[in-house]
This record gives structure tokens, C-alpha cells and sequence, in this order.
């Protein structure tokens, strides 16, 4: 059975999936999503890409959303 293989919504990196973090919009919050069980559209993103999918608005463009959505949580998700 073959590897799964997701991209990253910032860099579009072609990755193993367990390269990267799967989050989930919740809401208007963006949350991390560790076990992959989360109910709902999902991303893939890598951890150390989360400031440039802040800055491209990357969230927004992966959820399919105009409005403002909060990376709180998993901001301080990836800072612990």
C-alpha cells in the first residue's frame, strides 16, 4: 500500500503525510488536528511554515473562506 502524500498549503511542498500537520477549521479558528480524526475539511502544513502561511493567507485559501480565520490555538500549539 502506497504512502500517502500531501502538500503543504504554504509551501507546496510534496510531503509524506506524517511530515506534516494536519489542521482543521473549527468555526472561524484553524486547529491542530495531531491524531487526524477531526471532523472537516483539512490542511496539511508544515511546522515550521506556519508564518508564511499566515502572511499569504493560506488558511483562507485551503478552507475556502473570505473571512478572517483565528491561528491563535495553533500558533500556541506549535510554540509548545
Amino acid at each position: 500500500m502506497p504512502i500517502p502524500i500531501r502538500s503543504c498549503i504554504a509551501c507546496r511542498k510534496r510531503e509524506n503525510f506524517s511530515e506534516l500537520l494536519r489542521v482543521v477549521q473549527v468555526g472561524n479558528q484553524v486547529l491542530p488536528d495531531q491524531d487526524h480524526r477531526k471532523f472537516g475539511r483539512g490542511a496539511w502544513l508544515h511546522r515550521n511554515c506556519f508564518d508564511v502561511a499566515k502572511q499569504r493567507r493560506s488558511f483562507q485559501r485551503a478552507f475556502r473562506c473570505d473571512e478572517d480565520l483565528s491561528t491563535d490555538s495553533l500558533e500556541n500549539y506549535l510554540n509548545t
